[in-house]
């Protein structure tokens, strides 16, 4: 230990620090004290390890709307092709 005491890093402004041999560890920076913060930033952590990660349904149901659009596209290419091969079949039976 330095005379300066310990070096820190504030959470919650990244100011880099010595707390000076005191118990109290505040930033001189911003005035936070790190053990509220720690113990803020545990909380959220816990909090979010808690959460259950929900399914990617809204991929699964955009790549089956993707796909049922492709689909569609092929089987309107295939009808108008077939119309147009209609078309053009009785152009032809009108010049006989």
């Amino acid at each position: 230990m330095s005379e300066l005491g310990n070096k820190h890093e504030c959470l919650g402004c990244s100011t880099k620090f010595y707390d000076l041999g005191k118990s109290e560890l505040i930033c001189p920076n911003c005035g936070e004290n790190q053990k509220d913060l720690a113990a803020a930033q545990e909380s959220s952590a816990s909090a979010a390890k808690s959460r259950k990660k929900k399914p990617a349904k809204k991929k699964a149901k955009a790549a089956a709307k993707k796909k049922a659009s492709k689909k569609k596209s092929k089987e309107a290419a295939a009808t108008d092709a077939k119309e147009t091969a209609d078309e053009e079949s009785k152009d032809d039976d009108k010049q006989d």
